[in-house]
């Protein structure tokens, strides 16, 4: 077992709580390894200001490093409240792409992709077909312009995939109070 390997389980089993960089330009998550595989990692994630934002799976050659440990991560990690941070990851299957969007399915209703072609671009519904190549997406538009679309996604190009967020809730709500859900 190589040392990030060994790391990967130490973070895991003693609920380490990571900043995980995945990009060139700094952008990085916080939070909890909740499974990981040789291809993904499933990562609880919290905000910039300790709260709970849903669930990452990354593909594990998307992630550049990470960080633990030091005031600004430890501080974040003070201000999570115990809810959350007792708050279970459900189980996501890691086999491939379409048994990790089938496993995000049977518990959030809308999540993200991002692809790997595109870099600040990602895509936010829920499914409308999947098979082992292919992901039709019923994609729900931002907050200003509510719109619905479909977009068809080749599971190659998802880089990683967001469940269970801030944004993805409240776009839903925003839905269902105009009557589009």
């Amino acid at each position: 077992m190589d040392i990030k390997e060994t790391y990967l389980r130490k973070f895991k089993q003693e609920k380490t709580f990571i900043d995980l960089y995945i990009d060139s330009r700094e952008r990085s998550y916080y939070g909890f390894i909740a499974d990981f595989n040789d291809e993904f990692l499933v990562l609880k994630m919290f905000n910039h200001v300790s709260q709970y934002d849903g669930i990452v799976i990354i593909k594990r050659d998307e992630v550049l490093r990470f960080h633990w440990g030091g005031n600004d991560i430890e501080n974040t990690f003070k201000l999570i409240y115990k809810k959350d941070y007792d708050l279970e990851v459900p189980h996501i299957i890691l086999e491939s792409m379409e048994t990790i969007l089938r496993s995000i399915v049977k518990n959030y209703q809308y999540f993200s992709v991002r692809l790997q072609s595109l870099d600040d671009d990602f895509f936010i519904g829920e499914i409308e077909e999947l098979d082992h190549n292919t992901l039709i997406l019923n994609a729900i538009g931002t907050k200003i312009s509510l719109d619905r679309k479909f977009v068809m996604i080749d599971l190659d190009q998802i880089s990683f995939i967001e469940a269970g967020g801030v944004y993805e809730n409240n776009l839903k709500i925003l839905f269902e109070k105009k009557g589009q859900v």
